[in-house]
């Protein structure tokens, strides 16, 4: 138990003074292993085994699919196709910012990039006509949350690798889950704009133009086509669904739009190969700090102290949940996955929950902790955006997080919704 608080007062206090999480991870890792008295080659064997899994190989494709359709600024089409399906309700422009998200999310699955790529054209845009700042920064901050459930979902790939779960029965189930939030982000919207009284975009197109609109936008909406379709119809494997998205993105920016040029295909290699270095990094760190925690014992403490308490498995699944929204406030979600799905996982399944189930259950309570202070990394981002306080874009945010959190409480208690896609298509 000594080293076990030993590593944790380490980590806590590497994350406090400012070291990047997956670094923080590594440090406490190393620590944890010579205060075990464990040989020191258990780092590098531990970190290697992180990373040695064939689905991983899914996540530079899909971050390279997701670099390559920004470089190729799609992201205007996507904006003008939301403005046309919801420009006549009121607060039309917050509207277009959740349906665009829903459409964006399904090509990056990442919610930094939703709210940095959408974000920065729509905040300004909103700003500008009339929408409160930090209304603006919180809508788009809310609605990002689509990205890393709707598939392709890097934290769906994460779990499961880590838990040997179908990827594309994750996939599946991810698709209803990343629609309610959307919706349930509409209703706020909707509620709010007709309390403040925010303006309709009065846009009245012919069938022609609106062919042409959806025309336009088609390229970016195809890619999640593909890769949903080919791995729900089984045609390819999601690391196969991801090498796909990538030639066609390549082909749309290169060919179809001409808005990547050769010259630009270096700087887009870096940026993915940067980015899928961070993941990585976090995830090899991750999956050694787990090593301590499982080395010492820990899921059989937490699962028999949990059990202690209650073996109500209503009380239980309620525990977990505050359990990983506590969590999700702290930490990033593909590492707090590796340390803390094999830890709950048994406990959860022992209540009830399928395995699936909980990883959706996962994957939304650690998601919500992107919009939650003190890490809130699209808080973060949002705000920047918008040039306003992160204490002001929480305020503003709490309506969406709190009827996200009956979301997750229909994730939760009811099965059939988290399940019924995945079954149809034959994963379950």
């Amino acid at each position: 138990m000594i080293p076990l608080l030993a590593s944790i007062g380490i980590f806590v206090f590497t994350l406090i003074i400012g070291i990047p999480v997956g670094i923080c991870l590594g440090i406490t890792g190393m620590i944890g292993v010579y205060i075990l008295g464990a040989p020191m080659e258990v780092v590098a064997q531990r970190m290697f085994t992180g990373l040695d899994s064939f689905p991983l190989m899914c996540i530079p494709f899909f971050i390279m699919a997701g670099e390559i359709m920004n470089k190729a600024k799609i992201t205007d089409r996507i904006i003008i196709f939301a403005d046309v399906l919801v420009g006549r309700f009121r607060g039309a422009m917050a509207q277009a910012n959740v349906v665009a998200s829903m459409f964006f999310g399904g090509i990056t699955g990442s919610a930094a990039a939703d709210v940095a790529g959408l974000g920065s054209i729509l905040i300004p845009a909103m700003k500008k006509n009339g929408y409160p700042a930090p209304f603006s920064a919180a809508v788009t901050a809310a609605s990002s949350l689509q990205g890393p459930i709707i598939p392709p979902s890097i934290l769906a790939v994460i779990y499961g690798a880590t838990m040997g779960e179908s990827i594309g029965a994750l996939f599946a189930a991810g698709i209803p889950i990343g629609i309610a939030i959307g919706l349930s982000d509409m209703i706020i919207v909707a509620f709010i704009a007709a309390k403040q009284k925010f303006p309709r975009q009065v846009i009245r197109v012919t069938i022609i133009e609106f062919g042409k609109i959806f025309g336009n936008a088609l390229v970016a909406l195809v890619m999640p086509l593909i890769i949903i379709g080919g791995i729900l119809l089984g045609v390819f494997t999601p690391t196969e669904s991801a090498a796909v998205a990538v030639g066609y993105a390549f082909v749309v920016g290169v060919f179809f739009l001409k808005t990547i040029k050769i010259s630009d295909i270096p700087a887009i290699l870096v940026n993915s190969g940067l980015t899928t270095g961070v993941v990585f990094l976090l995830l090899a760190s991750a999956r050694l700090y787990s090593w301590i925690l499982s080395t010492n014992q820990i899921p059989a403490m937490i699962s028999s102290g949990i059990l202690a308490l209650t073996s109500n498995p209503i009380i239980i699944i309620l525990l977990i949940n505050i359990i990983l929204l506590m969590v999700g406030c702290v930490m990033d979600p593909g590492a707090a996955i590796i340390m803390l799905a094999p830890v709950l996982a048994p406990l959860a399944i022992s209540a009830g929950i399928h395995p699936v189930q909980f990883g959706l259950i996962m994957i939304v309570n650690l998601c919500l902790g992107l919009i939650t202070p003190p890490v809130g990394l699209c808080l973060f981002i949002s705000a920047n955006i918008a040039k306003v306080s992160i204490e002001e874009v929480a305020r503003a945010v709490l309506p969406f997080f709190f009827l996200n959190i009956v979301v997750l409480l229909v994730v939760s208690y009811f099965q059939g919704f988290v399940l019924w896609v995945p079954r149809l298509f034959g994963f379950l």
